[in-house]
């Protein structure tokens, strides 16, 4: 039976020993606590801990899969006698909610944000526990295992010690637990579930569009956008493009963001009245709540930002050149008007689609105190959200990034679900941390995240990259993401140099472009592997059967593969990069390294 403890300065208190405080424990399939402070006193509320889920199984046949808080932040299976994911200490603030308390190093200890699920190996037994509401709280799941079972199944509703007065009630976020033979089906159901109680917003198609990021990076130039926009006139057959979205290196300072730079010497509009005069609508990257040292906003506005207990302005992270970069306190009314009013200048400007980067900042600053001490930080960082929605309109295209990904539900449009992809296939120094952003770390949690896709939002996998120059990838790794890209579907942005995109190299990102959303895929082997390798879709158009394999190692494997599952048993298979065939009783598929094949019947 679920039982409920609440957190009041720093101290835990069941619910049939909390005086002055009366808890109450709402059931029916949706749990949910509500706590009244009848102390008298002022406290500071720390949260809800949800305890007592029972899941008969031997500790050696459970396997978890755990969602993630941020795009970053790994989402996937872990096994009996693992530690969960190795996270970067320098970059764990921004890829969990709970730093502290994150253990990436004990085995059979786990934890990971808004929703886990339990699988019983021996049984096929599945069972899902998770928040189907995010406005007010961050919440978390900790796992722990050992020989027995389950050893501790607790799940958190972050208060986040905001002021909690006399006569005031907070309720916690929405709990289910979900029991099934099939996780995914599960997954697929509770998003569902989730998209509902947060009114998620829905876009009648998949969009598509070229980024300038991951060519220019920071020195984009007037010049750069201007050239592969008068490319995209002149060849608008092949590549449809529905957005030209201007990524970071527009702006001079982050958050002086309309004003004349050094890249685009005329400031912003005059390219975005260009880029509209073709029919292509523009887009345009922010940090909205990132403000540069040396801006005019943080020279006239220091209260605006997230100070200290001692009222001095935190500068939590840097930027170029290593310039600290404050925090603008979302929960301060004249923010709120600043964001409003800042996006409503935007959208006067022609912009429709808008990129908000580095949306943790506002939730991750050690040591902060917000302006409105009632406000915790997901309701701090929903406020920012929602001010930037007033202002750019209800009608315009908003895509999250870098964000807590529960407390954007029901304001955005996109949201992107992994780290960044990256014109080389990893680097040494990252290969253990499964936040830094490579191809591994990217196909993990694009496939992994499928199941939010048209239910939360538009799932964003990030861009397609397949130019030979500025790109170490080699032509298989290149067609392994142009593949991942292929089967998950959501979001379909370009970001190569036209004029230097090889033919070859371009009729991948034409087939992205003709073909969106083209399957409904999912991992097969999602408790089996920390990185799935087996990802299973039917084609949206006729329902037919496909398999992707892929091979994520460094060196060559061959994958035990139940096709005849897919397909049915004598069935003739063809991959469709190679043209090779195979028959669907073989069961066997042998790769190289980093390859993939995508196999339909022939």
């Amino acid at each position: 039976m679920i039982q409920v403890e609440i957190q009041i300065d720093g101290q835990w208190l069941p619910r049939n020993n909390s005086a002055g405080f009366t808890v109450e424990l709402q059931d029916g399939g949706r749990i949910q606590a509500v706590v009244t402070n009848n102390s008298g006193k002022p406290v500071r509320f720390g949260g809800f801990r949800f305890t007592g889920f029972e899941f008969p199984a031997k500790g050696k046949d459970i396997r978890i899969f755990r969602e993630g808080w941020t795009m970053p932040a790994p989402v996937g299976s872990r096994r009996f006698g693992e530690a969960d994911y190795h996270v970067s200490d320098g970059y764990k603030r921004f890829c969990v909610c709970d730093a502290p308390a994150y253990d990436g190093v004990t085995p059979n200890r786990f934890s990971g944000e808004y929703v886990a699920m339990l699988n019983d190996e021996a049984t096929g037994n599945n069972m899902l526990a998770g928040f189907i509401s995010s406005a007010d709280q961050f919440t978390r799941m900790e796992v722990e295992l050992d020989d027995a079972g389950v050893k501790e199944f607790s799940a958190y509703c972050y208060g986040d010690n905001i002021l909690f007065e006399p006569g005031e009630s907070i309720r916690s976020e929405i709990l289910v637990i979900r029991h099934g033979a099939n996780a995914w089906k599960l997954l697929e159901e509770f998003a569902s579930d989730w998209a509902k109680q947060m009114n998620a917003r829905s876009w009648d198609h998949v969009p598509t569009g070229w980024c300038s990021w991951y060519y220019y990076f920071y020195k984009v130039t007037e010049a750069d956008i201007l050239e592969n926009l008068n490319y995209c006139i002149e060849h608008k057959k092949d590549f449809p493009m529905e957005y030209f979205q201007i990524d970071d290196g527009y702006q001079p300072y982050l958050g002086d963001w309309l004003a004349p730079s050094k890249n685009f010497p005329h400031g912003i509009q005059p390219v975005l009245e260009k880029i509209a005069a073709t029919g292509i609508k523009p887009g345009l990257w922010f940090a909205p709540f990132a403000v540069e040292k040396g801006s005019r906003i943080l020279e006239e506005h220091p209260e605006w930002m997230i100070h200290d207990t001692n009222g001095e302005i935190l500068y939590p992270a840097t930027w170029r050149d290593n310039v600290p970069i404050a925090i603008l306190d979302a929960t301060h009314p004249e923010v709120y008007n600043h964001l409003r009013d800042l996006f409503r200048a935007v959208r006067k400007s022609g912009c429709v689609y808008v990129k908000l980067d580095f949306m943790m900042y506002e939730v991750s600053v050690t040591g902060g105190v917000y302006h409105n001490p009632k406000m915790t930080r997901t309701q701090a960082l929903r406020r920012g959200y929602e001010a930037i929605r007033e202002g750019i309109g209800e009608d315009a295209f908003m895509l999250g990034c870098t964000s807590p990904l529960g407390s954007c539900a029901g304001i955005v449009n996109a949201n992107r679900i992994g780290t960044d992809i990256t014109p080389y296939w990893g680097r040494e120094k990252d290969r253990a941390n499964v936040e830094a952003p490579w191809v591994r770390n990217v196909c993990r949690n694009i496939i992994n995240r499928r199941y939010m896709h048209k239910r939360l939002w538009i799932n964003d996998p990030d861009v397609h990259i397949a130019r030979k120059d500025n790109n170490e990838l080699t032509e298989n790794e290149i067609q392994l993401w142009t593949s991942a890209l292929w089967l998950v579907g959501g979001l379909v942005l370009i970001s190569d140099r036209f004029s230097t995109l090889a033919p070859e190299r371009a009729e991948l990102s034409k087939l992205l472009l003709a073909q969106t959303d083209t399957f409904d895929a999912y991992p097969v082997d999602l408790f089996d592997r920390e990185i799935p390798a087996i990802w299973a879709a039917k084609r949206n158009s006729d329902g037919a059967p496909c398999v992707g394999v892929f091979n994520f190692e460094d060196d060559a494997q061959t994958l035990d593969v139940d096709l005849v599952s897919i397909f049915g048993k004598g069935v003739t298979l063809k991959d469709h990069w190679t043209g090779r065939t195979i028959l669907s009783d073989s069961g066997k598929v042998e790769l190289p390294k980093h390859t993939c094949v995508i196999l339909m019947k022939a």
